[in-house]
């Protein structure tokens, strides 16, 4: 039976060993020993240090951010990690050719008499006693709590070395394995890999103080030409990685937005980098470019480990958009075009986090279709009777996939393309097999087009799908993936099997969407989705509300409020509210916070025109603070230990970073 831990689906698979035939980590005895005993795991992997292709090395330690799919059981961030150890013994492990297993007849776990955890894992290898076949214990976990808080109320990394020792007639195997549990700060584009862009356990900030917030730093990027930030800054271990425009990944120092080191990947020339860093809790970082490619550093210092592309199968137009996704070893990104003219056939791919091999891809809309019938795929023109078989294009994928605890199931959403009718699976909802690629389930939200006059109605999600726990209205709860479309409808469906459960339909669908209503990405906390809008392909006046909250339950809204036309994505930290605008507030040049209409209204100043950022009380939808900032915002905040890191600038803009912090 699945449950429901912290908000998040844990599965019967999660806590169940993967051995034999060979276990992902023996344990580090000699190699004629190491087979009486190892440690079995689901999915973690020795990972820290990085590897490196260029200098091959065997990691020494599991690292694991609080909350990390695929590594921390517990599936939620709570200062603490709860990794999967069992004990496999009497192996004949393929991977130690040498070592014939022996009867074990006493196994030591260290320390069991002063840690539950090990005390549990002893008395369940104890049981397995004596083991003159292969067995395995089963659902054994050991919890390692973070350091802190300290006096800021910060938490630092903590680890713990599981260490035993197996005996049989050939000699005793000494094992052990080191857990370390990283701090989740805000590691990825959608902060969790549920893509809910909430930062729960923050305690510094909250409603009452929010109004005294100030800046604390601000790093302008000056180089010259198109430098705007539109990608949500990501932190980690003191530093803020934020990626621009000019095709630049850049490492700040937190506390002082000072640059530690700069990567190029030579893209400005272009559309430059959009896709935030993702970050990894071994020590590297991950970036995707307008040109189709993936650039995997060490977080530490910059330094390339390797480069991989999803541009195979359209070199000219492949843009990543979206933000790379990290779970068990594998990278996920998606191939969309970069301005639709033309557009690309999309993809999902999926790399290997060590070396940047493909794994597997999946193309969004076939090959080629009939012109006079998208429906049928084609090889020849033979095939169309009357038509033509033509290049298959559109549904590209620039939303940020979600992926369930576990790590084994990826779900993504794709988008439109106002060049080429709707074909295939475009404006579509999915579930993948995350190891194989394989499809469970797909939902396509409206129906296909054929070939007629462009634009073509362009539908679709921008950003990525979210995995919530929502209220089920009888007192329990029930899972649901949820994403707003550009046609102007908010969607959730069951991600067991992609049946529509709700809509919420803002508008009714225009001819042709544009950058929709929906752009950038929605924020989850309390049963609560909020949204940032746009203008809904020129269908959604100027007028009305461009700030919502719903309900998950129903997609009912729960407040509205007015910001302008809106391509903000959200972030939600501890019932507070952050998002940014197209528009600008006309206020006094002498005192930015005092609107205007004209100069007169400013007491010796003038009435310029200055774009702001906003913080809300998430429940209400009370506006507490507005920040005047150096250019129009749409990036993503992230909040880190009482802190605001946010990007500004857009298109042809200056742009950077900005921190804001209680004085």
């Amino acid at each position: 039976v699945a449950v429901w831990v912290g908000g998040l689906l844990l599965t019967p698979t999660l806590g169940w060993a993967m051995c034999p035939p060979s276990c992902p980590i023996p344990g580090g005895g000699t190699v004629k020993q190491d087979c009486h005993a190892e440690f079995a795991t689901t999915a973690m992997r020795l990972n820290y240090p990085a590897f490196n292709p260029a200098k091959p090395k065997p990691g020494k330690e599991v690292r694991c951010f609080d909350g990390d799919a695929g590594c921390d059981l517990d599936g939620t961030v709570n200062n603490q990690c709860q990794f999967d150890i069992d004990v496999c013994l009497h192996n004949a492990d393929p991977a130690l050719p040498t070592c014939t297993p022996a009867d074990v007849t006493a196994v030591t776990v260290s320390s069991a008499a002063k840690d539950p955890d090990l005390g549990a894992l002893q008395t369940a290898v104890s049981a397995l006693l004596p083991a003159s076949t292969n067995t395995c214990t089963a659902g054994q976990s050991v919890r390692v709590l973070l350091k802190g808080p300290n006096k800021s109320g910060q938490f630092k990394l903590a680890s713990k070395t599981v260490s035993l020792k197996a005996r049989t007639a050939k000699g005793t195997d000494s094992d052990k394995v080191k857990l370390t549990c990283v701090p989740h700060g805000w590691p990825s584009h959608g902060y969790n890999h549920a893509n809910h862009r909430a930062k729960l356990d923050e305690t510094r900030l909250s409603p009452t103080n929010a109004a005294n917030l100030v800046v604390k730093w601000n790093t302008p990027f000056s180089e010259a030409g198109s430098n705007g930030v539109t990608s949500t800054p990501t932190v980690g271990d003191g530093i803020v990685y934020v990626t621009s425009w000019n095709g630049k990944l850049y490492a700040l120092r937190a506390s002082t937005g000072k640059l530690k080191w700069s990567f190029d990947t030579g893209s400005g020339t272009q559309l430059g980098v959009q896709s935030s860093a993702t970050l990894t809790a071994d020590g590297r970082v991950l970036i995707g470019d307008s040109r189709g490619n993936v650039y995997c550093l060490q977080a530490s210092n910059g330094k390339l480990l390797w480069t991989a592309s999803v541009a195979s199968t359209d070199v000219a137009g492949s843009h990543i958009w979206d933000s790379p996704v990290v779970a068990n070893g594998r990278v996920f990104v998606g191939q969309a075009s970069h301005s639709d003219v033309p557009c690309v056939q999309g993809h999902l791919y999926a790399f290997d986090l060590d070396t940047g091999t493909e794994l597997w891809r999946y193309a969004t809309v076939p090959d080629k279709v009939c012109s006079n019938n998208t429906s049928i795929t084609c090889t020849t023109d033979s095939d169309c009777g009357a038509g033509t078989c033509v290049a298959g294009q559109g549904a590209g994928v620039t939303a940020s996939v979600a992926i369930d605890p576990t790590g084994d199931t990826v779900y993504m959403a794709t988008v439109g393309c106002y060049t080429y009718p709707s074909i295939g699976s475009s404006e579509s909802f999915f579930s993948f097999n995350a190891a194989t690629g394989a499809v469970n389930w797909k939902y396509r939200t409206q129906p296909p087009q054929q070939f007629g006059t462009p634009p073509y109605h362009d539908y679709g999600f921008l950003n990525g799908p979210l995995l919530i726990q929502a209220d089920d209205g009888g007192g329990g709860t029930r899972p649901l993936l949820v994403g707003g479309s550009k046609d102007g409808t908010l969607y959730a469906v069951d991600p067991s099997n992609g049946s529509p459960v709700w809509t919420n339909p803002l508008m009714p669908p225009p001819s042709f969407a544009g950058f929709g209503l929906f752009n950038g990405a929605i924020g989850y906390a309390d049963h609560t989705l909020y949204a940032a809008l746009y203008d809904g392909g020129g269908n959604w006046p100027d007028g009305n509300p461009h700030l919502y909250a719903f309900r998950d339950k129903d997609g009912a809204t729960l407040w509205s409020t007015q910001i302008g036309a809106s391509w903000g994505s959200m972030a939600v930290a501890n019932g507070l509210l952050f998002v940014g605008t197209l528009t600008q507030t006309q206020v006094c040049s002498n005192n930015p916070t005092a609107t205007c209409t004209v100069d007169g209204d400013c007491s010796g100043g003038t009435c310029v025109s200055r774009p702001f950022y906003y913080v809300y009380d998430a429940s209400s939808g009370t506006q507490l603070k507005a920040f005047p900032m150096p250019d129009l915002v749409s990036s993503g905040a992230s909040i880190v230990d009482g802190t605001v890191y946010v990007g500004y600038g857009i298109f042809g803009s200056t742009g950077g970073v900005q921190a804001f912090a209680l004085p």
